[in-house]
């Protein structure tokens, strides 16, 4: 059981700031510590402004809430200068900013949110994959340059294959000599000797094959320059491989999905990982971690099931949009009806909406979530 799913009760009221942004999490958060009797306000505006407040004595603690982390950087060392006396709790998400912050105010409390989110949805994953996990295996291409390479590879060989065939046959070549004046003829490197001479069949299937082999290099050479002109985020081979099946899909790359793939794969669960946007953050980082990623849209049809959607064992929903997470568990259903499916939402409202009507399998509200992680902290005090 997670230390999160335990009530913890204020022994007397406390008085609580909030700083930061006014969003949905802060909300939560001052209602989860209303109902374990503190006292909470909400405060915003220049560091002038934020100071009068902090400089109130009636603080028993600050939580510094921000979606950016440098926000929540500067409103920390604000609060840690001008009231060392008072316990103090920060949202970050980068590793980095959090060790230089605890090595700056050895007493601030770090919350790191996005793994805290990320664990939860990793559990509910792993709950939904049942006797899939066993069946992990294959290999899936979900790269269209890498695709278009291997079918037209294959399209050569075959070509080279049944130029080999119709010069043992036509001609009389031994196999060795087959290959090698096949493969110069169809690279239109020189014909075949004795060509001329013939059978009929033989050379309409040779024009044939020609014909077709070179409207074939033309796309591998395409394919290839396509291919390593950009960066290659899934190979065939190796830890960026895409399985083909009993992996877990995870829609949307950004802090959490990226921490959710690397707990995945940490509990020895395969994962294949889509990503709207070719320029985010974390799809640079997914070489070097070994994660699978492809681009495009969750909530197209034909995107979900290149990607094995139909094979899937759970299918991950962790955009920052509730409404795109919606979506995309609505598009896999349809897909495949009654894949497993594990969303991650952020509005109160929207998860129980979608739970008690929609019925998208595992909901996961961050927020609140988060927020009573947070405010059992708070009330607990500085450990």
């Amino acid at each position: 059981m997670h230390a999160t799913d335990k009530e913890v009760h204020a022994p007397q009221p406390v008085k609580v700031l909030i700083l930061g942004d006014r969003n949905a999490l802060a909300e939560a958060l001052a209602q989860r510590l209303t109902l374990l009797g503190a006292d909470v306000e909400a405060a915003t505006g220049t560091d002038s402004e934020i100071g009068v407040v902090l400089k109130r004595t009636d603080w028993a603690g600050i939580v510094v809430l921000a979606r950016e982390d440098a926000l929540a950087l500067r409103l920390t060392l604000l609060s840690a200068h001008l009231r060392p006396d008072l316990s103090l709790w920060v949202t970050l998400f980068d590793k980095t900013i959090m060790h230089r912050l605890h090595a700056i105010v050895p007493s601030v409390q770090v919350l790191a949110p996005a793994e805290l989110v990320a664990h939860e949805l990793a559990d509910r994953c792993c709950v939904s994959l049942g006797l899939s996990a066993s069946r992990i295996g294959g290999i899936r291409v979900v790269d269209d340059a890498l695709r278009l390479m291997l079918y037209s590879g294959a399209g050569l060989a075959t070509s080279l294959a049944v130029q080999t065939v119709a010069s043992m046959l036509g001609m009389h070549y031994g196999l060795v000599n087959a290959v090698y004046f096949s493969s110069r003829s169809l690279a239109t490197v020189s014909d075949i000797p004795r060509a001329a001479a013939a059978p009929d069949w033989f050379k309409l299937l040779s024009t044939a094959t020609t014909i077709v082999s070179v409207a074939l290099v033309a796309v591998f050479t395409a394919a290839l320059v396509r291919r390593l002109s950009r960066p290659r985020l899934t190979t065939l081979f190796g830890r960026r491989r895409a399985v083909a099946r009993g992996h877990a899909l995870i829609v949307g790359f950004g802090q959490i999905g990226f921490r959710l793939a690397q707990e995945l794969r940490r509990r020895g669960v395969s994962v294949v990982v889509l990503e709207r946007n070719p320029d985010a953050p974390y799809v640079r980082l997914a070489r070097r971690a070994g994660i699978p990623v492809a681009i495009g849209r969750g909530d197209d049809r034909a995107i979900l099931e290149q990607l094995g959607v139909s094979k899937c064992a759970v299918v991950a929903a962790v955009t920052s949009d509730d409404l795109a997470n919606v979506a995309i568990g609505l598009a896999a259903i349809d897909v495949r009806p009654g894949v497993p499916t594990v969303l991650r939402l952020g509005d109160g409202d929207v998860a129980a909406e979608t739970e008690s009507l929609l019925h998208l399998g595992s909901i996961c509200d961050a927020h609140e979530l988060v927020a009573q992680a947070i405010a059992n902290a708070v009330v607990t005090g500085p450990q």
